[in-house]
């Protein structure tokens, strides 16, 4: 008898690379991990994974949010707002953009290397998608503690 889970249908979680980024580094660990965290979400659905240059996600954060400033991960949720119906099965999840550089820059400061910052940055976007926020003090407390809680570690440093 197969397996329920073989059923489910597949997802795809995409790394792409903007402008001059020629290669998105730690695809397939980063992949596993992503698959990791959305099944334990209950998200299961497509995500986009861009990495960009400062630029790019500036340019972003400025037109989307009014932040005329880098930042080091953007996420957004897919939502149906042309009305078009979209069944819930092949409804994307979102996307994520991360600024490459200035992961780069910030990772000393949360005590990672490039890697772990990458993992960080992915996970916090992932969490976004997955419908936390850290815009009021108690959301912020629940998602840095779901944070800390997958990834193993308090890059905070405040005890979530």
């Amino acid at each position: 008898m197969p397996d329920p889970a073989s059923r489910k249908k597949k997802y795809n979680i995409e790394f792409l690379c903007e402008g001059d980024i020629e290669a998105f580094p730690y695809k397939d660990k980063f992949e596993k991990m992503a698959r990791k965290l959305l099944a334990e979400e209950g998200k299961e659905k497509d995500v986009n994974i861009v990495l960009c240059t400062d630029e790019f996600v500036r340019t972003m954060n400025r037109d989307y949010r009014g932040l005329d400033k880098v930042t080091d991960v953007l996420s957004f949720e897919w939502k149906n707002e042309l009305g078009v119906e979209i069944p819930e099965d092949e409804a994307m999840l979102g996307e994520i953009y991360i600024a490459r550089e200035q992961v780069r820059r910030q990772a000393p400061e949360y005590g990672n290397t490039f890697y772990a910052e990458m993992k960080r940055v992915i996970v916090h976007g992932l969490l976004h998608l997955s419908g936390y926020d850290h815009i009021k003090a108690a959301d912020r407390k629940v998602m840095r503690k779901r944070e800390c809680e997958f990834l193993g570690l308090d890059p905070y440093k405040e005890g979530a």
